[in-house]
């Protein structure tokens, strides 16, 4: 039996970005009704109109927040809600400051939900956080380790601080790694230190792929997605390179991780003080350009060759197998992934 009774209210933070809105997608197909919080209520209204065509008006909601980091923020959206979806957090890879740009507001934009709904939620029976695999890959660990829930990136907020005591240039992208395994920590000690009413679970994604909602009428919207444009910049000819640098190869379906966030809130005992890492296994750049040649022949000249079906091995070994087993999520194969993520953009290239 279900945590969550159909045609209850589910708070979605961060709703308009590329995972938020899957989730709010995969809550409104399940009969929930969702309120999507967003910074300004007008940058909210294309998804508005795209749920109440799809699921008739009066389903989805929107909440103006503001800025997240304020305390207090969050009061009075979560006094009339049953479970929350808590999805916001920055995703900056350049940022000039790695603190006051990412690290901080990640932590303070969680724990202001997190408190707000220990305060004031008194409906508030379930909550799910999206963190992110990068709270759990220490470089650290040695060749062949396998990452599961057990592991946590506590070296990246050590080697920041460090870089920015010592006037070192940071490591951007290092900064977005601490900011989500500082956010996480941050979760599971409010939970040990409050013992709240709700239960708690986070949802851990690697590369999140699949097609972009609600359909994006311009490039600029596709740009602002991130990781499906690692895709997409083959598709156009923009990307050519191979291979990885660095970070993990391991992939899953956006559909995949909303639907895990739905699961966790309708198993929430069983969820309550878990992690789950979302990740269906690891893919190549190569079978990116391998599949775009062959299901796109036009395009064959635009899409890089590469050397054809040389994949490499992963570098970094994900074990995502315990929401499968625990909450039953089906994973999507990567071609599969790739193709909607192209399906979903081509009309504007």
């Amino acid at each position: 039996m279900s945590s969550l009774k159909p045609g209850s209210r589910v708070l979605v933070t961060g709703v308009t970005g590329y995972i938020g809105t899957h989730v709010a997608d995969q809550l409104l197909k399940a009969g929930y009704v969702v309120i999507g919080t967003s910074r300004t209520a007008s940058k909210a209204e294309t998804v508005k109109k795209y749920f109440d065509a799809t699921y008739g008006p009066g389903k989805f909601e929107i909440f103006e927040a503001g800025d997240l980091q304020q305390p207090g923020v969050f009061d009075d959206a979560v006094k009339d809600v049953d479970a929350i979806a808590h999805v916001a957090s920055p995703v900056i890879f350049t940022p000039k400051d790695p603190f006051a740009d990412v690290i901080d507001p990640a932590i303070k934009g969680t724990l202001s939900l997190l408190n707000s709904a220990h305060k004031y939620g008194k409906h508030v029976k379930h909550i799910v956080v999206t963190s992110s695999v990068a709270s759990i890959m220490d470089p650290n660990r040695p060749a062949g380790h396998v990452y599961t829930e057990a592991d946590w990136n506590d070296e990246a907020m050590k080697t920041i601080q460090r870089q920015t005591e010592r006037g070192e240039t940071f490591e951007s992208r290092l900064a977005y790694r601490a900011s989500k395994n500082e956010a996480e920590r941050a979760i599971w000690k409010f939970r040990e230190e409050k013992q709240p009413s709700f239960t708690l679970a986070t949802i851990l994604p690697s590369f999140v792929f699949g097609a972009i909602l609600p359909p994006p009428t311009t490039t600029k919207a596709v740009d602002a997605t991130s990781t499906p444009k690692m895709l997409i910049d083959y598709y156009t000819g923009e990307s050519q390179d191979a291979t990885f640098v660095a970070g993990s190869s391991s992939f899953v379906d956006v559909v995949d991780v909303a639907v895990a966030h739905v699961l966790a809130l309708q198993n929430a005992q069983k969820a309550d003080g878990q992690r789950y890492i979302t990740s269906q296994g690891p893919f190549t750049k190569q079978e990116v350009m391998d599949i775009l040649r062959r299901e796109y022949p036009d395009r064959q000249n635009i899409i890089v060759k590469g050397e054809p079906g040389k994949y490499q091995p992963p570098t970094v070994i994900v074990d995502g197998s315990k929401v499968t087993r625990e909450l039953g999520l089906q994973y999507t194969d990567f071609e599969t992934v790739l193709l909607q993520t192209i399906e979903s953009v081509k009309h504007l290239y």
